[in-house]
């Protein structure tokens, strides 16, 4: 189904899990939109079919949302919170990790602080189709920070929005990624064409685990149209890589590799309007 209740195949997990991704987040505003039966047959086939990934932020039973994912393999606590559903709320709250309480996500941070080495928070939030913080993602980034987040990486604008860090009360320096913005979509605006990807090294010595440097890389998602039949193709691509030969393929005008990261450098600036 699409716009404005969304489900989508299995073959969507299929393609993820091709693609190399290891973790999934799922909290986000649609992640109701087909109720119960959407969050049980979604984990049902992502945990039988591929149990090697990590699904976060939507839950099957009571015991799985008290656990706190941790990739073992490198001691990597995560969470996934969404600021709300665009349906009713499930009677069964534990279903969905929602960005309710202070107590109760900062006591959930906290938790993973003390099971695990680093901690990363996947917020679901922010104003749509704006290009910096509102003042909300900025109480909720201090809180999340101060409660032992190392690394907060948003989505949901579907604009890209820009990476600075907060300093906690014990003073970390923790890294947010406000807004990722669209890696793939069929919206039809030149800044819903522009995304960015989290580039991060986590190290690990006797002083503990660290952020040691960290990148906003600009994405690009190409969208051409084959004239024979009509279908659309996606091709999600960093900007780098974004050529004016690509750029004179694109679905929707106004996408040319100067405007791209002309907005991009808006973005990062905060000029952009």
């Amino acid at each position: 189904a699409s716009y404005p209740i969304f489900g989508s195949p299995i073959e969507v997990a299929d393609a993820l899990a091709d693609a190399g991704f290891n973790v999934v987040t799922f909290a986000g505003n649609h992640c109701y939109d087909k109720y119960e039966t959407g969050i049980t047959d979604t984990l049902s086939y992502f945990h039988e079919t591929y149990p090697q990934i990590t699904t976060l932020g939507i839950h099957d039973s009571e015991a799985d949302a008290a656990q706190i994912p941790i990739v073992e393999k490198n001691g990597i606590a995560m969470l996934n919170f969404t600021y709300g559903l665009n349906n009713s709320m499930p009677e069964k709250r534990w279903m969905v990790d929602m960005l309710s309480s202070r107590d109760t996500v900062c006591g959930r941070i906290a938790e993973a602080r003390e099971e695990a080495d680093f901690v990363i928070v996947f917020p679901h939030w922010g104003t749509e189709d704006t290009f910096s913080p509102d003042q909300s993602q900025l109480s909720w980034a201090q809180d999340m920070a101060d409660a032992g987040a190392d690394l907060i990486i948003g989505g949901h604008t579907h604009t890209l929005q820009p990476v600075e860090t907060v300093t906690a009360e014990d003073g970390r320096e923790v890294p947010v990624f406000y807004s990722l913005g669209n890696f793939l979509s069929h919206q039809t605006s030149p800044e819903n064409m522009l995304g960015g990807m989290a580039s991060v090294t986590i190290c690990m010595d006797e002083t503990g685990a660290y952020v040691e440097d960290y990148e906003l890389l600009p994405t690009i998602n190409l969208i051409t149209k084959n004239p024979d039949t009509g279908w659309y193709n996606y091709s999600p691509m960093l900007l780098s890589d974004y050529t004016p030969e690509l750029a004179a393929t694109h679905h929707i005008p106004g996408c040319s590799v100067d405007a791209m990261q002309t907005l991009f450098d808006q973005i990062i600036s905060g000029t952009a309007g």
